[in-house]
């Protein structure tokens, strides 16, 4: 059956006005697929995410022509994992009830984005009872997370059960989307030797080319705000997790404190405080290294174009488990892409792809910090990386071709001109 004629509902825990990074490319995705003519529908919770809006939004309501309804219960602001566990598993047991004894009237396909973490398994199980087809898309791999993080023991109990369901999740997708080459290759391989790879589709993140473009810091208020304007300036901007390697910028920033370069972190998260401690303790907070917290929504073309090179950082251990949607925000802001991560990442193949920047590895700060002197001394060497970087997202990485995929994967013109060449 083409999808003009079922009804399609996308499950995420984030959508408009979370400003969380998978709210903003949810909300993209479902009313790009509206449309192109799905007929779509979006199940998702109230607003929680700690940079956005925490006003309770009505439990049925329209966002461009989609048709939204909310979980009722209220969600606390997520400030601390605890109160991420009490999230995820609100929002998972609502959903999974409501999907289970919702009366449905005709032929329905789920689409789910792996947040929270037990969502898989989940929306595998409901499906399964409803005979319903879905499609998996991958944003990050669990119980993978987890286990590198250290909240969860390798080949223990819970992690061998968390395996047997994610399995079963991927074997029994009609669609699994990966977000690049090494997680694909991951999900293969978590899939089992009966699994179909080829239904694994990678389609890459992307970010709004019209909303973020490159701009001159002269002509940037956020820049003379903030006195950048005339010093070189590394930039990172996001959520400051514990696999976001930030530890190996803060220490090449002590290594560089007489070079007279900038180092501006922008975001709140779980291991904000340990960096700031980081800096405070080698002596680079305030001058070299500053803090700000979450900008506006508004605010964003500026902060995120206010800096000469962008920063995005994965700890080791997590290659193929996420991939950074940094990477297209920062390349969007045409600026070199300083990639702290194994060689072997997808972020890092990326850049290194389209010549958009470098890439050292995690805790190598004499590297970190040769490769942020160079670009500090070869001003012709950031335009043309940063060039590069924008060049290559307009071809690549801009929200029109990426939803693209999408409607052509879920409509079933993809298979057609498969079957046709």
């Amino acid at each position: 059956m083409s999808g003009e004629h079922k009804e399609y509902l996308l499950v995420t825990e984030y959508f408009h006005p979370d400003t969380a990074s998978t709210g903003q490319l949810m909300t993209d995705l479902a009313v790009g697929l509206h449309e192109r003519g799905l007929d779509l529908s979006v199940y998702t919770g109230q607003p929680n995410y700690h940079s956005g809006t925490n006003e309770r939004q009505p439990t049925h309501s329209t966002h461009e022509g989609v048709p939204v309804r909310r979980i009722r219960a209220p969600q606390v602001r997520q400030s601390s994992i605890l109160r991420r566990l009490m999230n995820w598993a609100l929002f998972t047991t609502w959903m999974t009830v409501l999907l289970l004894f919702e009366r449905v009237d005709r032929e329905r396909e789920l689409i789910f984005v792996t947040c929270p973490p037990f969502m898989s398994a989940a929306m595998w199980f409901v499906c399964t009872v409803r005979g319903w087809e879905y499609t998996y898309i991958a944003y990050d791999l669990y119980p993978d997370e987890p286990v590198e993080l250290g909240y969860l023991e390798k080949s223990g109990v819970v992690h061998q059960l968390w395996e047997v369901f994610d399995r079963n999740a991927f074997q029994n997708a009609k669609h699994v989307v990966a977000l690049g080459p090494v997680m694909k290759s991951r999900i293969s391989a978590k899939g089992g030797h009966s699994f179909d790879t080829d239904k694994v589709k990678i389609i890459h993140n992307w970010e709004d080319e019209e909303f973020i473009t490159p701009m001159a810091k002269s002509d940037n208020w956020f820049s003379k705000e903030h006195g950048l304007d005339d010093t070189f300036t590394v930039l990172y901007s996001g959520n400051i997790a514990t696999f976001h390697d930030l530890e190996t910028l803060v220490k090449a920033a002590a290594e560089l404190d007489d070079a007279d370069i900038q180092f501006l972190i922008i975001g709140e998260g779980d291991n904000k405080e340990r960096i700031i401690d980081l800096a405070e303790e080698l002596g680079v907070r305030g001058d070299t290294v500053r803090f700000l917290p979450y900008q506006p929504w508004e605010d964003l073309p500026y902060s995120l174009t206010a800096a000469d090179v962008s920063v995005v950082a994965v700890k080791e251990g997590f290659e193929g488990i996420v991939v950074s949607s940094k990477l297209y925000t920062a390349m969007a802001a045409g600026q070199p892409v300083f990639v702290i991560s194994q060689p072997n990442d997808d972020e890092a193949q990326l850049i290194e792809r389209f010549d958009a920047g470098t890439n050292v590895k995690q805790g190598a700060v004499e590297d970190a910090a040769t490769a942020l002197e160079r670009w500090q001394q070869n001003p012709d060497l950031v335009e043309r990386q940063g060039q590069n970087a924008r060049e290559a997202f307009e071809a690549n990485f801009v929200k029109e071709i990426a939803i693209d995929e999408y409607y052509q994967m879920l409509s079933g013109i993809e298979q057609i001109q498969m079957e046709a060449n």
